[in-house]
Order: C-alpha cells, then sequence, then structure tokens
C-alpha cells in the first residue's frame, strides 16, 4: 500500500554538499555561514535585519523579549500551534485570544478592534498576527488599529516565508516587516527551506536587532579589543549552527522551484474539487495568489465527516492533519483563560484538514489522494 506524507523536506545534492563542505570546514557553527544565511534572508526579503536562530519557537521568544512584553495585554489567534502563545506566557504577557475567518483561519480583523477597544486603554499592547497555510494575515490593517491603540505588532511568519500581500498597489513580503515591528521564521523540515530546526527574527529596526543578537548568545557583549565580556542582558543559547545555516543558504537559492511547485499543486487540487464528487461535501480556502501554500487545507462539512476522512485517508496510506485544534480547548489554557468558544475558531477546527503538499509530490500520487478523496466522500 501507498504510503503519502502530508508533507516532508525536499533535499537534493547541493544541499549534501553544501552541509559537507561546512563538516570540512574549520566552523561547524559560530562561522561564515550564519552571516551568509542572514545576508541572504535580509536580500529575500528586503528588509533590514535577519537574525537567524535555533528553532520558531526560540525566534517568538526572543521577539517577544525583545519587546519587553512582560505585563502586556497581547491579542493573537487560537488557531497556530502551541508556541505562538506559550512564549507569551513564558514571558509574562496576558494573552488574548481573537477570532478567526471560519475558511482562512486567520484573525479576524473586526474581531481584533473590538478586542481592543474594550481593552483597558491605560495597558501596555502588542498583537501576535499569524500567517497561516502560507497566507500572510492582513498586516495592513493589523499595523494601522496598531498604530490607532499604540500596541506592538509581531508576525508569526512560520507557514509563510515566500508568501506575499498587496497593498496601495505594492507587493511585500511575508516577514519583511513593512507593517509590523518584528517577525519571526522556521526552518523545520516541513516548512518553505529546511535547515532541520532553526529559524529567524526579522526586524528593521536597529535597537530592536540589537537586542535580539544579544539575548540569542547568554546576554553576554564582548568588550573591544579585550577577552573581556559584559553581561547585558539575561539571555540564552539560541544560535544557530554553521550546519543548519549552510543547508538554509542551499535551500533559499530554490525557494522559487519550491513556491512554484506548491501553487502549482494546490491549483490542481483546486480545480478537481470544484467537480463532483468533491464538491458537495468539501470547501477548499479560497485560492490566494500570494501564498506560499505551506498547508493546502480542505474543509468538511462537520467534525464528524473530517474525521472519518482523516480515518479513511489514514487507512488507505495518506497522512493528513488537523491544524489546529484551538489552544483554549488545552486544559492548561482553560485553567489560565477559563472556557472559551470562538465562533469562527470552532467553524474552522471542525471541519479542516490538511492534505499532502510539498514540491516533490508526484502527479501520481496526488491523482492517488484525490481518488480517495472521491471514495471517502461516496461514503459521507
Amino acid at each position: 500500500m501507498k504510503h503519502i506524507s502530508y508533507s516532508k523536506q525536499t533535499i537534493d545534492d547541493s544541499d549534501i554538499q553544501a552541509v559537507t563542505e561546512v563538516l570540512r570546514s574549520d566552523f561547524v557553527t559560530q562561522g561564515p555561514q550564519i552571516t551568509a544565511f542572514e545576508e541572504a534572508l535580509k536580500r529575500y526579503l528586503n528588509v533590514k535585519h535577519a537574525i537567524v536562530v535555533s528553532n520558531g519557537t526560540s525566534a517568538l521568544h526572543l521577539a517577544y523579549l525583545a519587546l519587553n512584553l512582560k505585563g502586556y495585554e497581547v491579542f493573537t489567534t487560537p488557531i497556530t500551534f502551541a508556541a505562538t502563545s506559550n512564549m507569551l506566557h513564558e514571558v509574562g504577557a496576558h494573552v488574548h485570544f481573537i477570532d478567526v475567518d471560519p475558511l482562512t483561519g486567520i484573525m479576524e480583523v473586526k474581531a481584533l478592534e473590538e478586542a481592543l477597544e474594550q481593552a483597558n486603554p491605560g495597558a501596555p499592547k502588542a498583537i501576535v498576527p499569524v500567517s497561516l497555510q502560507g497566507i500572510p494575515a492582513d498586516l495592513p490593517a493589523i499595523y494601522a488599529l496598531a498604530k490607532k491603540y499604540n500596541a506592538k505588532v509581531v508576525e508569526d511568519a512560520a507557514h509563510s516565508l515566500g508568501g506575499e500581500y498587496s497593498y496601495e498597489g505594492k507587493n511585500y513580503k511575508s516577514a519583511s516587516c513593512a507593517h509590523s515591528d518584528l517577525a519571526t521564521l522556521s526552518f523545520h523540515p516541513l516548512k518553505t527551506i529546511c535547515c532541520g530546526e532553526g529559524g529567524a527574527v526579522t526586524t528593521n529596526e536597529d535597537a530592536l536587532a540589537e537586542q535580539v543578537r544579544l539575548i540569542r548568545n547568554h546576554g553576554l557583549k564582548a568588550l573591544p579589543n579585550t577577552y573581556l565580556r559584559e553581561q547585558k542582558a539575561w539571555g540564552f543559547n539560541y544560535r544557530m549552527t554553521d550546519l543548519q545555516a549552510a543547508l538554509g543558504v542551499s535551500q533559499l537559492k530554490r525557494i522559487s522551484f519550491f513556491l512554484g511547485r506548491r501553487r502549482s499543486l494546490a491549483h490542481r487540487y483546486a480545480e478537481i474539487m470544484a467537480q463532483e464528487p468533491y464538491r458537495d461535501h468539501i470547501k477548499i480556502t479560497p485560492l490566494c495568489e500570494g501564498s506560499s501554500y505551506h498547508l493546502f487545507v480542505i474543509h468538511f462539512n462537520n467534525l464528524q465527516a473530517r474525521d472519518f476522512a482523516y480515518r479513511f485517508l489514514k487507512e488507505n496510506g495518506i497522512e493528513t492533519q488537523v491544524h489546529y485544534v484551538p489552544l483554549y480547548k488545552f486544559q492548561l489554557y482553560k485553567e489560565l483563560l477559563g472556557e472559551m468558544h470562538l465562533p469562527g475558531a470552532e467553524a474552522y477546527y471542525q471541519g479542516c484538514l490538511s492534505i499532502p503538499i510539498y514540491p516533490n509530490l508526484p502527479q501520481e500520487d496526488q491523482d492517488y489522494v484525490l481518488d480517495i478523496l472521491a471514495q471517502c466522500c461516496q461514503h459521507l
């Protein structure tokens, strides 16, 4: 029986050669590949600073620490990986979950505005929009609200490296920080580019970049022309290795290919699933020209149908995933925030299923996924 993952890394000989060259060099960590990767990311994103780190979670932690969000009222989405809000809790921020669009899973700007309006006007505020599936959040509208309510903005762009959005006739890349104070990226194997593990913080603000770099390296700052260091902040070892950075440099060279393949697969899924027998049982997230298609999410009519489809596809060798269970359903968040019910988040969760999409997915495997999905629909 076939086995098809919902996602996986795409590694070729150029990636292997890049890592091998590092292994044969003088530096396997804290060497020249770190700078090379940071410079490549800055050019690609058109952002002033890119600081590479050990993983996407440490990127979030560093961004929140750089803004000193302890005691802040922070507004984010429950439809995301736990790290987004876990790190807010870790730095002592007060988390507020905002409802999402039931098809895209992305924060609703109107719901955010209502929450900001009702919040304590004297409390410091921040917003963490999540660019989900590969689709950037409505960053210009969120940034405008942030200016109105004197809030900081951190874009969680873990899903959306390569994603783009338009504003006033100009295109911007997700994580370019054109409409945020900082952004965070993940280079987990299932993301747009792979470093094994890894992440980055981006910003256009010099002071924030300096703070991120400082905390990334234990909070220690070397004094010029001496072996001495000064403890300037309480920090962590969130450094990336040169092995990871070399892989990142190599992968970033092929990002156009990765994005092209993901978009081609997404459009083919959408075209076929607009027909019978799919269309009576499945909705798709509307196609987005600027999406990086980290995920391809389909929606069933209810929880029972989605769970049946999850089991049916798994029995036929097709791995899928639910992205995500609303975080307020987790016991620790219930204890922290009490019982919650956000209708958009509930609707998104009860129908969503991520089906296989990755650059090296063969057409015959995509055809098999579509065939099994068709069989599944006939049982609903």
